[in-house]
């Protein structure tokens, strides 16, 4: 094998082995600092639902892909902490009441609850139907009489997961 070849073998190597540790220590690193952030923030170079200990987290509970679909609904509110959990709330640009999504996550990245709703029923989701995941958790409800499926602040998200768990 001609040097040049060993060399550029081992550079990519060492590149991959690079993104790899980036990406750990990102996965190590406390999503405290996420709190008064927009989701779709960039915090030491990951978006919320771009985090490896959250993608980690929603695509465990609610299959792979679903953290790209909720990075995706482009609208936010300001994570908060409630609690010992992030709560996030996000929407479609335009289309809030018809898909959209609410987290909570504790700071080292345990999901706490996840609701989805989607009117279509993208991602598989019952259409019209508000689905909550979490650690033995894994419910459809009627989504609120004022429609729009998810709640939208964490004060709703405690009111709305308190009576699914109940």
């Amino acid at each position: 094998m001609k040097l040049s070849k060993l060399a550029c073998l081992l550079c990519l190597s060492c590149t991959a082995g690079l993104a790899r540790a980036a990406d750990i220590s990102a996965s190590g690193e406390n999503l405290s600092r996420y709190v008064g952030k927009y989701p779709f923030d960039v915090v030491d170079g990951y978006s919320f639902y771009e985090h490896p200990k959250v993608i980690a987290a929603v695509d465990g509970a609610a299959g792979p892909g679903t953290a790209d679909w909720i990075d995706g609904l482009d609208v936010g509110t300001p994570i908060t902490l409630k609690e010992d959990g992030l709560i996030s709330s996000v929407c479609e640009a335009h289309n809030c009441a018809d898909n959209n999504a609410a987290l909570a996550i504790s700071a080292s990245g345990q999901l706490i609850a996840l609701c989805l709703f989607s009117k279509s029923g993208e991602l598989g989701i019952v259409p019209g139907e508000v689905h909550w995941i979490g650690p033995n958790l894994d419910r459809y409800v009627e989504p609120p009489e004022e429609g729009g499926g998810c709640p939208r602040d964490a004060d709703e998200f405690l009111e709305a997961y308190t009576s699914v768990i109940r």
